[in-house]
């Protein structure tokens, strides 16, 4: 996906064919943002590029394990600077247009799918968590279910955001009504 921010052009992809540690990768970046601790082979390689006149200045990419995240409409958002991505369990924040890790932040201990801008903070839709967090990664409320926050056909949307409330519906069918605050309503 390319859009626009201030002067700069800035694509993010999902770079599934990343190989850590390759010379032989078709894409090229300057940064690479991955914990040496994790074992496991990255489930999620999300490369990020920022060009400016058509020249870039920045390019990261960000490969994790956990659950598997794709790039969607809402798997990332761009406010005040900032550019927040989901990939697997974490939320990142990344300077514009530098694309240097400001923070991560776990919010899910599966996947987080998308990122909301509510009332100046973000709202994670995690697949076991609904998270609240602000601009500087700290998390305001948590949110759970009885199931995850999936739904087994198309015709019921897990998540969706109407004004200030946030309404969920798990994959056994329970649906919740929550305010800004993360509580639930009657």
């Amino acid at each position: 996906m390319i859009f626009h921010y201030q002067q700069y052009e800035i694509e993010v992809i999902n770079d599934e064919g990343y190989v850590l540690n390759s010379k032989d990768n078709f894409n090229h970046y300057q940064h690479i943002l991955h914990d040496p601790g994790d074992v496991y082979q990255p489930s999620a390689k999300h490369g990020i590029r920022v060009k400016e006149n058509g020249i870039e200045i920045s390019s990261v990419i960000i490969c994790a394990s956990g659950g598997a995240t794709g790039i969607y409409e809402h798997s990332y958002l761009i406010k005040d600077g900032v550019i927040f991505i989901c990939c697997t369990d974490n939320v990142y924040a990344l300077q514009v247009p530098s694309l240097n890790l400001i923070w991560k932040n776990s919010t899910d201990w599966a996947t987080c799918f998308a990122i909301y801008e509510l009332d100046g903070d973000l709202i994670i839709y995690g697949e076991t968590t609904i998270s609240r967090i602000t601009a500087d990664g700290i998390i305001k409320w948590k949110f759970g279910g009885r199931d995850i926050f999936v739904t087994p056909n198309d015709k019921t949307v897990p998540f969706k955001i109407v004004e200030n409330e946030i309404i969920l519906t798990d994959w056994l069918g329970y649906q919740y009504r929550l305010n800004a605050e993360g509580q639930e309503l009657g």
